[in-house]
């Protein structure tokens, strides 16, 4: 229970960093690079690029090893709590088969995808009001 605890404590951390820095971009993106040359732009974007790939490859380490410790507490004769609890923590019959914690994991990728594909069309297509 306790590495599923510590997992889950390095996704929130995690996703804290996402915010941190996809909201210093957008800061920055408003403020200075909105007027900036296309070499500047591009720069940015790249360290931004790489970044998110650091945060992208912890969060599959972590999506890995929950999947391997929920795998791990199926096999004991008699946990404390079951699979489909942590599995769905908060039951919705209309979602049967479908676990919450798959969707949360589905709209998360879906979201930061979001976002970095909105920050290149605002880093290199947006045409700003000056």
């Amino acid at each position: 229970m306790q590495a599923l605890y510590a997992s889950t404590q390095t996704v929130i951390s995690l996703f804290s960093m996402f915010c941190t820095i996809t909201s210093a971009y957008i800061a920055g993106l408003y403020l200075f690079l909105n007027r900036a040359p296309i070499a500047l732009r591009l720069l940015t974007f790249c360290l931004l690029t790489i970044a998110l790939a650091f945060l992208g490859g912890a969060a599959i380490i972590q999506q890995g090893a929950q999947e391997a410790i929920i795998a791990a507490w199926a096999l004991l004769p008699s946990p404390s709590i079951p699979v489909d609890v942590i599995l769905n923590p908060i039951p919705i019959p209309q979602l049967k088969g479908l676990p919450i914690k798959a969707i949360g994991t589905a709209l998360g990728w879906l979201a930061a995808a979001s976002v970095y594909a909105s920050l290149a069309y605002m880093t290199f297509c947006y045409r700003w009001k000056n």
